[in-house]
């Protein structure tokens, strides 16, 4: 795992080159970024039985609604799911 900065799209051109295709990023105003920029292809949501407050909203304003199809979706210990959803395009 490593940090990287600058222009999205070009992040994702030099990460691809290099053959680093699947990326996980993490945070409301990242996510948002990715989201904007139109360059996620995926979603996995993990929900917790914990209302934390405050920060960023997940996926903020957007431009147009980008579709998704449900995947999947898993139980964890009885408490946690995920959501598993693909980039409908």
């Amino acid at each position: 795992m490593f940090l990287i900065k600058g222009e999205l799209t070009q992040i994702i051109e030099d990460l691809n080159s290099k053959g680093l295709n699947n990326l996980y990023i993490d945070g409301g105003v990242t996510i948002q970024n990715f989201l904007k920029e139109d360059l996620v292809d995926e979603l996995i949501i993990s929900t917790l039985p914990v209302v934390l407050g405050g920060g960023a909203p997940l996926f903020g304003e957007l431009v147009s609604p980008l579709d998704f199809t449900l995947k999947s979706v898993t139980t964890y210990l009885d408490e946690i799911v995920t959501t598993h959803y693909l980039r409908k395009r």
